[in-house]
């Protein structure tokens, strides 16, 4: 063991190369470097110990100064004893040396501990400080989807308190101290390398995922490629500008975040100084100008709205003429909801006419954008919100139906959240079948009614069945008109021209944008979960597996139609013949009422309508084994069920009078109360609903838990969980089986255990 001169620069060991020594450092400075990580190694240290339980060693070490180390065989950590029996005096060198190290490992840790809780910390915090500048002046809130995903790390072996109090410790006892507690006692020793060196290894791993995490979510501040925290709040102070609201909080945000990004020590300073160059230096005021101008601009075009859509829509002069002076005629009235027939008939021309007009729009537009034009402001606002007449809802809220609609895509479009517009053109696209009419008849049924009645020839069926045009007239014409009088809450005296006085709110506030629809609608899957879970079948004739059901997840299609109402209604249970395509709702697009109260209602009707549309015809057997079924009995026999008090009659029989016999109805009530309250454990059912609904709408897991000790659900519950394990167990054979037979699974159909399991 010679001592080995390395010259300044040098490397001692690759990242990578296999662990085959140590090197006892007696003069100079050994850089141990990593994910650029520095770590340096003085006299009395050991270069490549943190890799000591490692096959290869994990860093690169590198003569910082000119150095003098000796050179220590290695392989293992039995090696340590061979080590120690040629050179003794190693023995405190390596104990002082392995914890000195380990507490130096430890620092960079906690310093990327310290700046990952911070970020993650700061980045909510200045997250929810933005949003509420939004609300504050009306802007909408921009979305960065990284933010939405990022989630506070959690580390697989991270350092705990005693481990770190641990090597505290051991460096703060004296070096005379330190060699009468181990003195020649190698087995001491090799036990404290080992410690160490464990330590210093889980330490240096968790402080790699740290810098990973760091390096994928740090843009959401600020990003080379924008799109970032800084744009976000850079925008909105021009929106506040613009708008003439007060910048002053906004300015404190922003010089917030700026703070933030020079002290962190996460970002490239040449980067933030050009960003912060570029806001310092940009003229708000010239902003709020041009916006200005723009406005007086939109604001002239807004003012001939009925005649630009009618233009669109290659009306003929004439007929505008007409038009207009019927929907003047409807605008003039005293009392829009009016009785008189005067009322009546005022508003159904100026109704009929909307209806003329938007079906001429719809097409015109699909025609204008096929050849690659882009749909104006005007034309976007008539077809998402039914805005027609710039009279009749004002500057204000022009203005503000302005701006929404420049963000409707995002605020209330999803793969199952519609507006009027969109899904018209999904039924346009062959994306969705047409709806039923008010008469229970679809697209097919109305075909072969008109065939019935003479309207059409034998001939022309095959091309009306698959005619896109005639679908989506038929669309507009029943479905259209009836859920937008439905969901206005105003079934005798709707009109569906939009006036100022519909709202009761700011716009942005009563619009029922996707993420709240979700959110009311996870709000009740959270406790019904399988609402939503239809069975599918799955066959491998290879492993004789025949038509094995599992359970799939089929959301609703949700409708925003263009009004401000205060109703919602579940139109369809399923998309067409199949069960398993997704239900209908309906809702307004803007509403003044609980959004969880009409969800509630929609998953009600759902609930009773899907079991009626999978039973047929013997939804109401007391044979069949259904929801529905048992429901019919228990509301056609409850007079003679002995199971119920004289109280308990009599509020059934009150229940049944409310909902004017309608068994649907009535069910829909008690499932709100289940959903309100009994997932709770607030009891308000009698025994015999609460039994039928713990069979058909059990509670989630994480409900179950709540009131599996009640002695009301205790009994019923048991059976759930037996019934549900045998799914389980019996879907888990026949995977098994297709896998052992060299088959494939589809990833839904393992997917159906765990929606056994929720």
């Amino acid at each position: 063991m010679e001592p080995i001169t390395i010259e300044k620069g040098k490397k001692l060991i690759n990242e990578g190369d296999p662990v085959d020594s140590m090197y006892v450092v007696l003069k100079g400075k050994i850089v141990q470097q990593w994910r650029g990580q520095k770590l340096a190694l003085g006299p009395g240290t050991v270069a490549g110990l943190s890799d000591a339980l490692n096959i290869s060693y994990e860093a690169d070490y590198t003569a910082a100064e000119d150095s003098t180390i000796i050179k220590c065989s290695y392989k293992h950590m039995s090696d340590f004893d061979t080590i120690f029996k040629e050179q003794p005096v190693y023995i405190f060198g390596f104990a002082k040396g392995s914890f000195r190290q380990c507490r130096d490992v430890f620092k960079i840790y906690d310093d990327y501990k310290k700046k990952v809780d911070d970020f993650t910390d700061y980045c909510r915090g200045i997250n929810s400080e933005y949003r509420k500048q939004c609300r504050a002046i009306g802007a909408p809130a921009g979305e960065i989807p990284m933010l939405e995903e990022m989630e506070p790390l959690e580390l697989n072996g991270e350092i705990l308190k005693w481990e770190h109090d641990y090597i505290d410790s051991l460096n703060s006892v004296d070096n005379k101290e330190i060699e009468n507690i181990y003195g020649k006692r190698t087995e001491i020793v090799n036990g404290v390398i080992g410690i160490s060196c464990g330590y210093m290894k889980r330490a240096i791993e968790c402080a790699e995922t740290m810098g990973f995490y760091l390096d994928e979510f740090t843009p959401i501040l600020l990003s080379a490629d924008r799109g970032d925290m800084f744009e976000l709040i850079f925008n909105l102070r021009i929106y506040a500008a613009e708008r003439g609201a007060a910048q002053d909080d906004i300015i404190k945000l922003m010089k917030m975040l700026y703070k933030y990004l020079s002290s962190c020590g996460l970002y490239d300073k040449t980067l933030l100084k050009e960003r912060w160059a570029e806001y310092d230096s940009h003229d708000f005021a010239a902003s709020a100008a041009a916006f200005d101008e723009a406005k007086m601009q939109k604001q002239a075009e807004f003012t001939q709205t009925f005649e630009h859509i009618c233009e669109f829509a290659e009306i003929e002069e004439e007929k505008v003429e007409e038009y207009r002076a019927q929907l003047d005629a409807y605008l003039a009235l005293s009392d829009r909801e009016g009785k008189e027939d005067n009322e009546r008939r005022t508003r159904k021309k100026a109704t009929d006419l909307f209806y003329e007009i938007y079906l001429k729009t719809f097409f015109r537009a699909l025609e204008f954008e096929a050849y690659g034009g882009e749909l104006d402001t005007i034309i976007l606002m008539f077809l998402n919100f039914g805005y027609i007449d710039y009279g009749a809802v004002g500057e204000e809220l022009t203005n503000e139906l302005a701006d929404l609609v420049e963000r409707l895509d995002t605020l209330c479009m999803s793969e199952h959240c519609f507006t009027i517009y969109s899904w018209l053109r999904a039924v346009y696209s062959g994306e969705r079948e047409p709806s039923k009419n008010e008469l229970d008849l679809d697209y097919r049924g109305f075909v072969l009614e008109e065939r019935k009645m003479g309207n059409i020839s034998e001939a022309d069926m095959p091309t009306w069945m698959n005619d896109q045009e005639q679908k989506v007239k038929f669309e507009i014409n029943n479905f259209f008109v009836s859920s937008n009088r439905t969901t206005s809450g105003k079934m005798t005296a709707f009109c569906p021209v939009l006036t100022k006085e519909d709202f009761g709110a700011e716009p942005m506030r009563m619009l029922l944008t996707s993420a709240k629809l979700q959110e009311a609608l996870g709000k009740i899957e959270e406790i019904d979960y399988g609402i939503f879970l239809r069975e599918g079948y799955y066959t491998d004739m290879e492993a004789n597996v025949k038509s094995e059901a599992y359970l799939k997840r089929v959301v609703p299609d949700i409708i925003l139609l263009p009004n401000c109402g205060m109703r919602a209604m579940m139109w369809q249970e399923c998309g067409g013949i199949k069960v398993d395509s997704p239900g209908r709702f309906v809702f307004p697009l803007f509403t003044f009422d609980d959004l969880d109260k009409l969800m509630i209602y929609c998953c009600g009707a759902f609930r009773w309508e899907i079991c009626r549309k999978e039973q047929g015809p013997r939804w109401n057997d007391i044979a069949s084994d259904c929801l529905t079924s048992d429901f019919y009995d228990y509301f056609t026999f409850y007079r003679k069920n002995k199971e119920l008090s004289a109280e308990n009659k009599e509020k059934v029989k009150i229940l049944l009078k409310s909902s004017r016999n309608n068994m649907r109805e009535a069910f829909t009530k008690q499932y709100t109360i289940w959903i309100n309250f009994e997932a709770k454990g607030s009891i308000r059912l009698n025994k015999a609903e609460r039994n039928i609904l713990n069979k058909y709408c059990t509670f989630s897991k994480a409900y179950r838990s709540k009131v599996s000790s009640h002695p009301m659900f205790e009994q019923v519950l048991s059976r759930h969980e037996i019934k549900t394990a045998q799914a389980v167990n019996h879907l888990k054979t026949i995977i098994d089986k297709v896998e052992k037979n060299g088959g494939e699974v589809p990833d839904e159909v393992r997917q159906g255990i765990d929606y056994l399991r929720m």
